[in-house]
């Protein structure tokens, strides 16, 4: 009687223990996600890079989290192309081209600054830019003055999945 009372306790704690285990597959190490290398850098949490505030906290990603920025990238390129991209050839009286306003999503590369912030929310703060800058994925970019269309930034909730708009340019 008491080897089958063992026996129970055993294999119900076992059951118990398989049952509770989370099955995320969030993950700080991002390299061991899927995305394009080549295009898109993610940067460990550090506060000393300006991306990150202060008063955040480290964020794990996982494969989904990547598809919805990736998601909501892409939308917020169409949405600058369709709706800023013509307003700003009319503040420009229509003497430079579309096309000089247009994001051509496939020329540019992106680093991705995931956190937490204070408020538990999980953003992805997104830098883009066209142009070599042969340290991208190791240092943040950097863009001089007047850098155009050359950068964007975008910040992405995945906690809403919702974004901001584009934010590019500089004219002046």
């Amino acid at each position: 009687m008491k080897i089958l009372l063992i026996a129970f306790l055993f294999i119900s704690l076992t059951l118990f223990t398989f049952s509770c285990k989370q099955t995320s597959s969030a993950t700080l190490n991002y390299p061991s996600l899927r995305y394009d290398t080549n295009r898109i850098a993610v940067f460990r949490w550090d506060t000393t890079k300006y991306q990150f505030p202060t008063n955040s906290d480290l964020l794990p990603l996982t494969q989904e989290d990547l598809k919805i920025v990736d998601s909501l990238l892409k939308d917020a390129v169409d949405s600058f192309n369709m709706q800023i991209s013509p307003r700003m050839v009319q503040s420009f009286n229509n003497k430079v081209a579309l096309d000089s306003f247009i994001i051509k999503h496939e020329n540019y590369r992106y680093q991705y600054f995931p956190y937490k912030d204070v408020n538990g929310q999980r953003i992805v703060t997104i830098i883009g830019f066209s142009g070599e800058f042969h340290p991208w994925k190791m240092e943040v970019y950097q863009a001089g003055i007047h850098y155009g269309m050359r950068r964007l930034e975008l910040r992405v909730n995945l906690s809403e999945k919702t974004r901001d708009n584009i934010r590019s340019g500089d004219f002046g």
